[in-house]
């Protein structure tokens, strides 16, 4: 869940709508995060922490997942893997801001490695996301159908994926393409890959040295 730093996240929800809800969840807050502040200060104070790069360079926390340490606020090279797709909901500021207020409420959860749904005292990386989004009264959200696999209710990554591709250009699209870092075992390479090869990478093979 990407969030910019404190002052893009804060600038980005300088917004009435959503300074508005927040007036009635609160009752006295007028800003997402002030509101985010009072409400867990200890998570809010982790957001505006940098963190030591291996290289020894400071870094600001510009996202929160999900990962084997649990839920955390993290940077972005903390985060990052062999293969990076950012995809941007097509919601509302305001939407946006109710699922970043519930993801807040998930932080120090630890990691499910069971890869279960069926509850929310552990979260995996795909749970955090398809729990925050999901539709309710007065929320807008995102359909993210979860499939069974080994007998849970789960949602894969790939799935993820798939399901961009197959509403892509369609008036049923919930996300909209951001930017697609690929990589290649054989060529020792990541690089920036186009909208179409985010696309077509749900239907590669599942083993790296299998791909051309």
């Amino acid at each position: 869940l990407y969030l910019g730093d404190v002052e893009k996240f804060s600038r980005y929800f300088d917004d009435p709508a959503v300074s508005a809800w927040v007036v009635q969840q609160s009752g006295g807050q007028t800003s997402l995060p002030a509101y985010l502040a009072t409400r867990w200060p200890g998570h809010w104070r982790s957001f505006q922490l940098e963190r030591l790069r291996e290289d020894g360079g400071w870094e600001a926390p510009i996202l929160l997942e999900a990962i084997s340490e649990g839920v955390v606020v993290n940077t972005y090279s903390g985060a990052m893997g062999d293969y990076v797709a950012a995809l941007r909901p097509r919601l509302s500021k305001l939407d946006k801001a109710k699922a970043i207020v519930e993801a807040f409420s998930h932080i120090g959860k630890p990691y499910d490695f069971d890869f279960d749904f069926a509850t929310d005292h552990a979260l995996v990386c795909t749970e955090l996301v398809w729990r925050i989004y999901r539709p309710a009264p007065g929320k807008a959200g995102l359909e993210l159908p979860p499939v069974r696999v080994a007998g849970r209710t789960t949602l894969p990554a790939n799935r993820l994926a798939e399901l961009y591709a197959k509403q892509s250009g369609t008036e049923q699209a919930q996300l909209e393409f951001v930017s697609f870092i690929d990589a290649s075992e054989k060529r020792k390479s990541a690089y920036f890959a186009d909208e179409a090869a985010f696309r077509a990478s749900w239907k590669r093979p599942q083993w790296d040295f299998m791909q051309p």
